[in-house]
């Protein structure tokens, strides 16, 4: 569409110079046709251009140049009084009859039918350049607008989802957390009935793990949640078979988010390792990488049968997939060569400042 107008517009210059060129001095034979080729460059430099077109005006027949460049200078971001004096050099130089001034006839219908033309001249381009600015600047102004109405729909969609995520979390903390006191009750009484010294252990065992858990439901539910601190303690609880490398992680160099998330997939595939493959050697490695944190659990194939567990959704890998992808990371699972299992996880996340890129 723009293409199409310039083209018009040197169109339109040029047959101008061409229809007038009986009435053109001499200077103006090739300078017409020269102003008439660079009008597409007027919107770029529209005062050069105006200066540029105000000697075709004064020739009294070529009109085109200066009308299109007065239209340029007030449809650009330009001041207003530099509207105002561009409109008044195109009307003055208009006016003035510079190719006849000896043989003009100064009577009051031809210097009033001078200022008529001169005023049309002037006021037509400048409006219609102003007017295409007003129109720019409002959908600038409704194109902001929209944008901003749709920050403040994503922003109560937010609000709404926070709000209803904390009504699931009382929800699952005060039905967890009764179970929880159930098992860590009902352990205790097995511990002071148990006959053998085996039994009490694994009922003192059981019921340390059920106040643990109701700890860390309760922590998770009133802040972010466990971070690269705990992940030591979390891979110590797994049992012996299972080996961490956790080494060079500095906590204060990691947001909250990020660490929290990385507990959540290293706790989420420990727990699998308990659940499908019991008995098995598994390692945990985290660490920071280029890309940023990068999470691998490995564990062999399963010593025992697997646990018949009634509960087995299979939500755990869709949900941290979730979490991973929300943070912008990736993370893949799946069995290996030798009948185990590997999980890898990055959580990119900047940079500390000083840090090498």
């Amino acid at each position: 569409m723009t293409v199409g107008v310039e083209a018009l517009v040197v169109a339109a210059a040029l047959a101008e110079a061409l229809a007038t060129r009986h009435w053109l001095p001499g200077w103006a034979d090739w300078a017409a046709p020269a102003v008439a080729c660079v009008l597409p460059l007027r919107r770029r430099f529209p005062r050069a251009f105006m200066l540029l077109a105000l000697p075709t005006l004064a020739t009294g027949v070529l009109w085109i140049p200066a009308m299109a460049a007065l239209h340029a200078v007030a449809a650009s971001e330009r001041r207003r009084c530099e509207v105002v004096a561009s409109a008044a050099a195109v009307a003055v130089v208009s006016f003035v009859p510079w190719q006849n001034m000896d043989d003009y006839p100064w009577t009051v219908p031809d210097v009033t039918l001078g200022v008529l033309l001169s005023g049309l001249l002037a006021v037509a381009p400048a409006a219609l350049g102003l007017l295409g600015r007003a129109r720019r600047e409002l959908a600038a102004r409704l194109a902001e607008l929209a944008l901003s109405r749709e920050r403040e729909r994503r922003y109560a969609a937010e609000q709404a989802a926070l709000r209803e995520r904390e009504r699931l979390a009382r929800d699952v903390h005060d039905t967890a957390a009764h179970h929880l006191s159930l098992i860590s009750l009902r352990s205790s009484v097995l511990a002071a009935s148990a006959e053998s010294a085996a039994c009490r252990e694994e009922a003192e065992r059981l019921g340390e793990l059920a106040r643990r858990a109701a700890t860390d439901l309760r922590r998770t539910i009133r802040h972010p949640g466990p971070g690269l601190a705990r992940l030591p303690e979390l891979v110590a609880a797994a049992g012996e078979g299972v080996r961490g490398e956790l080494g060079g992680l500095d906590p204060a160099d990691c947001p909250p988010e990020v660490q929290h998330a990385a507990y959540r997939v290293v706790q989420e595939a420990l727990a699998n390792v308990r659940r499908h493959a019991p008995g098995a050697e598994a390692t945990v490695s985290v660490r920071r990488t280029d890309e940023g944190l990068r999470i691998a659990v490995r564990n062999g194939p399963p010593a025992g049968p697997p646990r018949t567990d009634p509960d087995r959704g299979g939500h755990g890998l869709p949900g941290l997939r979730g979490r991973v992808a929300s943070l912008g990371g990736t993370l893949s699972a799946g069995p290996t060569p030798d009948g185990g299992y590997a999980l890898d996880a990055v959580l990119p996340f900047p940079a500390p400042p000083g840090a090498r890129a």
